[in-house]
């Protein structure tokens, strides 16, 4: 692969996988370590052909679960979620949308390891049921009822914050 190519490829899917590495790990530092390190693995791996955003999350999942062997790492949830303020919005309005985007942050990291790990490979990543039933060894139906699982929950946990 061509340096230019994977500079393209690195901006590309720097922050989702960021997110994704995130929701694994707990920790933003973890995470652009893990991100850091998934790279340059899938750079020395890379084969042309199939899903790019599959073969980078097969790459950092993998790489994830060998440094939790490897060190032993478990996810702690974090303390306060870092999101941004809507630009060109009123302030008021601006902190409305970062508090429901913390809310629903710690909900995510809320959620069980494999309900978590579901709905951001589908929705962060935008994997579909295929790629995510592969990357994870399971099939497509546990995929959907494992992501179906998770939203319920979501919803429910969303409705019970609400005053």
């Amino acid at each position: 692969m061509e340096h230019s190519e994977f500079s393209a490829l690195y901006r590309r899917w720097y922050r989702p996988m960021l997110l994704y590495a995130r929701s694994l790990t707990g920790d933003l530092a973890a995470a652009e370590d893990l991100v850091q390190n998934a790279f340059a693995k899938a750079l020395l791996s890379y084969r042309a052909g199939g899903s790019v955003r599959a073969w980078l999350a097969t790459v950092l999942r993998n790489e994830f679960l060998s440094q939790k062997r490897r060190e032993k790492m478990y996810a702690v949830p974090l303390q306060e979620a870092e999101v941004a303020a809507v630009p060109g919005s009123d302030p008021l309005e601006g902190l409305l949308v970062q508090e429901q985007q913390r809310q629903v942050y710690e909900a995510v990291l809320a959620l069980p390891e494999a309900y978590r790990e579901t709905i951001v490979q589908s929705a962060v990543l935008g994997l579909s049921d295929a790629e995510i039933a592969a990357l994870r060894g399971i099939s497509q139906e546990s995929v959907r009822q494992l992501r179906h699982r998770a939203r319920v929950r979501l919803k429910r946990m969303l409705k019970e914050e609400e005053p």
